[in-house]
């Protein structure tokens, strides 16, 4: 409703009754206002010079009275504007603020932190951060590249997005599915093939000190664990299977 949409740029329900009654009066008094909105005068008044502060009413003095008009829908989008840019200078500060307290020591504290997604937008939320992490990226694929299928172009665009902030990827698939891997070898992007004996039903995702364990199911369940030592065993055998072909 338009009630709820001026409400959310700050208006009251005072402000709002006045200014949609004024806008459908066109050029009007305070008298003829107060009748239209069943409004006391002192009420209408009071709301009158607060929509006047926000540039969306004006008037005129005729006869040494005071006529009302509401403004073109023009000043509303203007108002929408410094929505927008008051909300971008809060999210700004917001990351900064965010950025500068300061965290525990690594080194000496490695907590276990384990956090679960599911579905699409879970995933995507997921890539998301892998993209923000911006460390280089090992992927055990699972037999059916389940995470190319559900995540459709997305997916595509994700890997142009990894490969334009130059984020390495290296990728490891069963050899039964050999002839439907499409990708190309890059710079920021090669794969192997392992031999069926090591295939997963499971995806699993190795970036900096995170584990990332897809299990498939027509809703994915994703296990982020967050952990130095796991992500380490997790790479090491990674690793191991790499250097194997």
């Amino acid at each position: 409703m338009l009630e709820n949409e001026l409400s959310t740029l700050g208006f009251t329900t005072l402000e709002i009754k006045v200014y949609l009654g004024l806008f459908k009066l066109g050029g009007s008094t305070a008298n003829k206002i107060s009748v239209e909105t069943k409004l006391n005068r002192t009420n209408v008044y009071g709301a009158l010079n607060k929509l006047m502060d926000k540039g969306v009413v004006s008037y005129v003095v005729k006869n040494r009275v005071k006529w009302f008009e509401a403004k073109s829908p023009s000043s509303v989008i203007l108002l929408i504007k410094e929505k927008e840019a008051e909300l971008k200078q809060i999210e700004k500060n917001i990351v900064n603020n965010l950025k500068n307290i300061p965290k525990a020591d690594s080194e000496t504290k490695n907590p276990l932190e384990a956090s679960i997604f599911v579905g699409k937008k879970g995933l995507r939320l997921i890539f998301e951060e892998i993209l923000e992490a911006g460390k280089p990226i090992s992927i055990l694929a699972a037999k059916s590249l389940q995470l190319r299928s559900f995540l459709g172009p997305y997916f595509l665009l994700w890997n142009k997005t990894r490969d334009q902030l130059r984020i390495k990827q290296r990728s490891l698939f069963p050899r039964s599915i050999r002839d439907t891997v499409e990708h190309e070898h890059s710079k920021y992007f090669s794969y192997k093939f392992l031999e069926d004996t090591f295939d997963n039903p499971t995806t699993t995702i190795i970036y900096g000190d995170i584990c990332l364990f897809i299990q498939w199911s027509d809703e994915p369940i994703a296990i982020k664990i967050h952990n130095k030592e796991i992500a380490r065993s997790h790479q090491n055998y990674f690793d191991a299977l790499w250097d194997l072909n």
